[in-house]
């Protein structure tokens, strides 16, 4: 394998030390919220929180009509009943009769921007006891155990291939497959994880800076999706990681296989493992978690500019990240080229506003 081909496996991973880093006694102990924190998220507002807006005065011109049903404030719909305006917890605004029509769905704000912290509070609301009575999932994770699981993703290749030979990799594929599989299970070794997390950590394409040189190092044979979309279950979780019907088969093999190792070896554990990592210049123990992708960016009043990321996994939502804490630097360049993003002064930065003829 040539060097240029390691470099770029080696950097197609963009790992950051995540914010949540804290200082540790022991490295498998995760502090918990303080008395102050506790009594705040039990006054905290919940995800069934809303007033009801009187007049449209105070909102801008663009939010006088529901983003939903795109009918405006109090107005009334040929057989239908008036549109009345409520705003959340989140101070996002919709129609009463939409956002309670998507409640029953989900809790989480239909805004596709919306940042909102609040958490379910079944002591306090009807509502979210009823709705936590009714989603009461018990979440399986795994212990990572590199050995282990990759003996048991070789099987579960070795019998894939058998079973259509589309599948079956040269000699070469495999051993630049497995180098990344021990790699990445190493890096995670002895920590917490559902197979959701477990899949997209072991996809080596979703989490590439740059994604040309990665299909190149791997080539087509991992790179091209499957021959039927029925080879795999599909993908529920994020399903805009890739085009559809171009997810690589070899990521749709990791999914399947993460899905039934949880199923078969799942446990529900406290804590996240053995999270901690020593570094040289840092704090003594900490920990890290990659990110996917930059999916938005915002002008903070200083003039910096922060970016929205979306987290690897289903264990954290989307946050605001500084430029110096997205790790890789060509991560944070690629995304600023392709919307227009410029810094200037060191920390200062602007967006491009594009000339219209």
């Amino acid at each position: 394998m040539s060097t240029s081909h390691q470099d770029s496996f080696t950097n197609c991973r963009p790992h950051r030390t995540s914010p949540r880093t804290s200082v540790m006694t022991q490295p498998d102990m995760v502090p918990g919220p303080t008395s102050r924190k506790r009594k705040a998220l039990a006054n905290a507002a919940c995800p069934h929180t809303m007033t009801l807006l009187r007049s449209t005065r105070s909102m801008a011109t663009e939010q006088k009509q529901c983003p939903i049903c795109f009918e405006e404030y109090f107005t009334t719909p040929t057989g239908g009943e008036q549109v009345i305006p409520v705003k959340m917890a989140c101070k996002h605004v919709f129609c009463r009769s939409c956002i309670e029509g998507q409640r029953s769905l989900d809790i989480k704000c239909p805004h596709p921007w919306c940042e909102s912290p609040y958490l379910i509070q079944p002591d306090c609301c009807d509502l979210c006891a009823l709705w936590a009575k009714e989603h009461d999932e018990i979440n399986l994770l795994v212990t990572v155990r590199a050995r282990e699981m990759t003996l048991s993703i070789a099987t579960a290749l070795k019998q894939l291939s058998i079973e259509d030979i589309f599948f079956k990799l040269s000699h070469s594929v495999k051993a630049k497959l497995f180098r990344h599989v021990k790699q990445t299970l190493t890096r995670f070794e002895w920590q917490y994880h559902s197979g959701i997390d477990l899949a997209e950590l072991l996809d080596p394409f979703l989490l590439a800076v740059d994604i040309r040189a990665t299909r190149a190092y791997f080539g087509p044979d991992l790179s091209c999706p499957a021959p039927s979309p029925d080879c795999f279950p599909p993908r529920t979780h994020d399903p805009d990681d890739y085009p559809p019907g171009e997810e690589p088969w070899i990521a749709a093999f990791f999914r399947q296989w993460a899905l039934d190792y949880e199923s078969e070896n799942g446990e529900t554990k406290d804590g996240w493992g053995v999270w901690s990592k020593k570094e040289e210049n840092g704090p003594e123990w900490s920990w890290e978690w990659p990110y996917k992708r930059i999916i938005g960016h915002r002008t903070e009043p200083d003039g910096t500019v922060s970016y929205l990321v979306k987290w690897v996994g289903k264990r954290f939502a989307n946050e605001w990240l500084k430029r110096d804490q997205l790790g890789h630097e060509r991560v944070w360049r690629k995304y600023d080229k392709a919307h227009g993003v410029t810094h200037t002064n060191g920390s200062k930065s602007r967006t491009k506003k594009r000339r219209v003829a």
